[in-house]
């Protein structure tokens, strides 16, 4: 399905949307969240295998893009021709509701930056004068992307370019102030020094596993670029974008959650309120380092809202025009924007919004279940580049130029799905229950949605019947667990 709109964007602007999608405003809280769960060795292990993991991903994006040039809109279009309409429609649902968490995520978390300007005006960033001004926050970004996707690129490309700046303070601050002595004292976690607030995390393993929730989070949106590859000027553009944003993101990821530990150790860094990384500039910087960081994210959080409210309402259009979704989602507006589709977005996410509300920790729990989520998407498009390279036809069926052999992208393909499915692992029983019944409550709208472009057509195929079973019995049995 072609994009409708002529504006087009190339490899800069794409890859601004894919860092400003995935660095967000999470970063800034990278010491904090990676020492609660890991020593220095885990934490660099950590980075090392998130990094293997997300690579094969974006490898097999990448060869996606190039294999099917013609599927705009990457994930859904991959569903659609490799597991049908229903899967098709698992994936865009289960996308467009987890990046919705995603800006909810987006709110608390400026909001309770804000909080430092007005001490206990926006406490937790989730009380109701914090929902009010997500609100503001979030209708002005709608207003915004009406005008146009060209003007949204322009102002996150500066939005980017100035939280890269002010990442780049950071890191360098850190390496000025580096301690070796202190970054190399109980290097394993594994001894309590209760004077600098170390405590026996536990073995290797386990603090591997618990820190790599985190690690695997703050790359969701990598595959930005992809979704909206029919914006794109090139198929080669979307490549190039995809890679050089992961690779950037990974080398600012694991400087900035493990350069800290030359400054503080892990037991010090862990008690250390939101966001860390003001904090430790503050040490270093006096006052002035605190309004950097506190600058940086809120220019970080509006730069990643921006983008994804863009590219959500790209999904759901796409899934409408293929009939998965409502008739309603097609609906264009001017300058080419998919308005309906735009504002069903944004209603759902005032909703979530709302709801953080009811949270405790509600940055942690709304981002959490991003991860979790974005994880069958993912599985799904892994699991058709697997199906397309098991047989030379099916892998490059019009001969073109390609730069990777069939058995070289099945590897990776086998490789991302392992990874995949250990992302799954780290999320454990109670995320993926909520990701579940999330994807249940989906299932009447693909119904509807059936019934609306075909009334005398069959709702659920053999296959997708099955699936659809499985998906609310995986909900209804996680469930029954959580409340034994």
């Amino acid at each position: 399905m072609e994009n409708k709109t002529n504006e087009k964007i190339g490899r800069l602007g794409l890859t601004a949307f894919v860092l400003s999608a995935m660095v967000g405003g999470g970063i800034y809280d990278l010491p904090q969240n990676m020492a609660l769960h890991a020593g220095l060795v885990a934490q660099v292990l950590a980075w090392i295998i998130t990094g293997i993991i997300i690579w094969t991903i974006v490898r097999s994006f990448m060869i996606l893009s190039q294999l099917r040039p013609q599927y705009t809109t990457g994930l859904y279009h991959y569903a659609q021709a490799g597991f049908g309409k229903f899967a098709a429609f698992f994936v865009s649902w289960g996308y467009w509701i987890c990046q919705s968490f995603a800006i909810a995520a987006y709110s608390v978390l400026l909001m309770s930056t804000l909080d430092a300007f007005w001490p206990g005006m926006f406490k937790g960033g989730n009380n109701w004068l914090a929902i009010l001004g997500g609100t503001i926050v979030l209708w002005t970004m709608t207003f915004l992307i009406l005008k146009g996707i060209r003007t949204t690129s322009k102002v996150d490309l500066i939005g980017t370019f100035c939280m890269l700046l002010i990442i780049a303070t950071f890191i360098i601050t850190m390496i000025v102030a580096f301690n070796w002595h202190v970054f190399v004292t109980n290097p394993m976690a594994s001894n309590n020094l209760p004077k600098i607030h170390d405590r026996d995390l536990g073995g290797l393993f386990h603090q591997i596993k618990s820190s790599m929730l985190t690690t695997l989070w703050v790359f969701s949106g990598v595959e930005s670029a992809v979704v909206l590859s029919g914006s794109a000027k090139s198929q080669k553009s979307v490549r190039r974008a995809t890679r050089d944003g992961f690779i950037l993101c990974l080398v600012l990821y694991a400087l900035v959650s493990i350069l800290p530990l030359g400054i503080a150790s892990y037991g010090q860094l862990s008690h250390i309120p939101s966001p860390s990384t003001a904090i430790l500039l503050e040490c270093v910087l006096g006052p002035i380092g605190r309004l950097i960081i506190t600058f940086g994210v809120i220019v970080a959080v509006l730069a990643s809202w921006l983008s994804w409210i863009l590219l959500l309402s790209e999904m759901p259009r796409a899934a409408s025009e293929d009939r998965t979704f409502p008739m309603f989602f097609q609906k264009i507006g001017k300058h080419n924007v998919p308005k309906s589709s735009l504002i069903m977005t944004v209603i759902v996410i005032q909703i979530i919004i709302i709801m953080t509300h009811f949270a405790g920790r509600a940055f942690d729990t709304t981002l959490t279940i991003v991860a979790t989520m974005t994880i069958p998407p993912y599985l799904i498009s892994m699991l058709y580049l697997a199906k397309i390279s098991m047989k030379e036809e099916t892998f490059n069926p019009d001969k073109n130029a390609i730069n990777v052999s069939r058995y070289a992208a099945l590897f990776i393909a086998i490789l991302a799905i392992i990874g995949t499915l250990f992302m799954g692992y780290t999320a454990g029983i109670k995320y993926l229950t909520i990701a579940f019944v999330i994807y249940a409550i989906g299932i009447p709208v693909f119904m509807y949605a059936r019934k609306e472009y075909n009334p005398n057509q069959q709702i659920f195929n053999a296959w997708e019947k099955v699936f659809a079973i499985l998906i609310v019995l995986i909900a209804i049995v996680g469930l029954l667990i959580l409340i034994k």
